[in-house]
């Protein structure tokens, strides 16, 4: 907890406050009641209502398939977690759960798979648009940060919850014997998400550090926290450079070592 308490302060001149932090102070912590607060004053801000619906339509439309982007057989990227990113810096976790859920119903309805909508896969939207606002509204935001913030959505909604929901799912509508058939550990899930994770973080890196000081010049959010903190701009050049080459060879291990492997192999928890 300790930690945890200390990657979600922010980092002044004097290092990292462990204290909760006032919001007078411009540095509160997640774990603050007035960070709550503030969070859910956004519901009543004009302003951050009218740009949440602006990402809800952008992320409905990334759903479409033109968007999805194939890198290779069984591995593609889609658009929707760089704007989740972008508009979780923006108006924060409450509002984050509300498009998160939003926009996932309504790209069910763009794409015309209304009829296959399971209800509590909507929660992994919201968690993800969630946990992007923990890590990004309001914090003072770096390549780490990004970093973190990714896998734990990688981890825990598409890893995680996904799988649990699947199981769930299967057996409400196929039965007990289709459910015990279901791999709760999906090794070819858990392959895709960490053969991803390094790409996806650093376009999410590489969309923040573009856009959000667009966002400050439009007076959309403060301008004190729209900016990707980055150490000089060779070493940020390369820890990019050096990502990018990790997922390339991720990927190129995944496609011609391990996908058949791990399917044959796929673990059975429960």
């Amino acid at each position: 907890m300790l930690l945890f308490r200390r990657f979600f302060t922010f980092r002044g001149k004097g290092g990292f406050f462990m204290q909760e932090l006032s919001l007078e102070s411009n540095s509160f912590s997640i774990f603050s009641k007035n960070y709550w607060i503030e969070a859910a004053k956004q519901r009543k801000n004009t302003k951050m209502l009218v740009i949440a619906a602006l990402i809800t339509a952008l992320r409905v439309i990334v759903k479409l398939p033109i968007f999805r982007i194939q890198i290779a057989e069984g591995l593609s990227v889609t658009l929707d977690a760089y704007v989740n990113s972008l508009g979780s810096v923006i108006y924060g976790p409450v509002i984050a759960l509300m498009v998160g859920a939003v926009s996932d119903i309504l790209g069910l309805l763009v794409t015309g798979q209304m009829g296959q909508y399971f209800p509590p896969f909507t929660l992994v939207e919201m968690s993800s648009s969630f946990i992007f606002a923990l890590f990004f509204w309001r914090q003072r935001i770096n390549f780490k940060k990004i970093l973190a913030a990714k896998f734990t959505v990688n981890f825990m909604c598409n890893i995680i919850l996904t799988s649990l929901f699947n199981k769930w799912m299967y057996f409400l509508y196929y039965g007990i014997e289709r459910a015990e058939a279901y791999n709760l550990i999906n090794g070819v899930r858990i392959a895709k998400n960490l053969v991803l994770f390094p790409i996806e973080a650093s376009l999410i890196a590489i969309v923040l550090t573009a856009a959000l000081p667009v966002v400050a010049r439009l007076g959309i959010a403060d301008k004190k926290y729209c900016t990707v903190e980055r150490p000089a701009r060779a070493n940020f050049v390369l820890q990019i450079a050096i990502f990018t080459a990790l997922s390339i060879g991720l990927v190129l291990l995944y496609v011609f070592f391990l996908k058949d492997i791990i399917a044959e192999l796929n673990i059975k928890l429960w």
